[in-house]
């Protein structure tokens, strides 16, 4: 082969790993986050990190959420030997779900393309762990109730994801 036909073949090559690695960034960064919402969405679409940040919205954050969890655990009607197994998915729960925090753009142009993809995997990675601990919390306290307030329990949740 040509040197042209080579360098062109090279340059097309290449390319096609960074425009791949390019949806593979931008499918990550519109993964649904928690209950399926996309951190786009969580932060205010550009310009999250000040929304982020902002300590009002955070307190109103930590109040609904602090409220959907009291809800709950009135409509359960919890008997005094659920408590423990309500405290223990309480714990886990109580605090809302941690915003993390998207590469800052400027740092991100700084690193190389496999550094990136490290920073966001990291990210991702941290994500997950956090919804798997509290998916865990809430099987183990699903277990715990009786039939009918599994019921009560699939129902609030359902209405929540639906708002959410």
């Amino acid at each position: 082969m040509s040197k042209v036909h080579n360098s062109f073949r090279s340059a097309l090559l290449t390319s096609m790993i960074v425009t791949s690695a390019g949806f593979s960034l931008t499918a990550l960064a519109q993964t649904p986050g928690p209950m399926g919402m996309n951190p786009h969405h969580m932060q205010g679409m550009h310009g999250g990190h000040a929304m982020m940040n902002d300590p009002k919205r955070e307190a109103h954050r930590a109040e609904r959420h602090q409220k959907h969890l009291s809800e709950l655990k009135v409509f359960l009607q919890l008997q005094p030997s659920q408590e423990a197994a309500w405290t223990a998915f309480e714990t886990v729960m109580k605090p809302p779900m941690k915003r993390h925090m998207a590469a800052v753009p400027a740092d991100m142009e700084k690193m190389s393309t496999p550094e990136r993809i490290d920073k966001m995997m990291a990210i991702k990675a941290e994500r997950d762990a956090e919804i798997t601990k509290r998916m865990n919390a809430s099987k183990t306290f699903y277990g715990a109730l009786t039939p009918a307030q599994q019921k009560v329990f699939d129902t609030h949740t359902q209405k929540f994801l639906k708002r959410h």
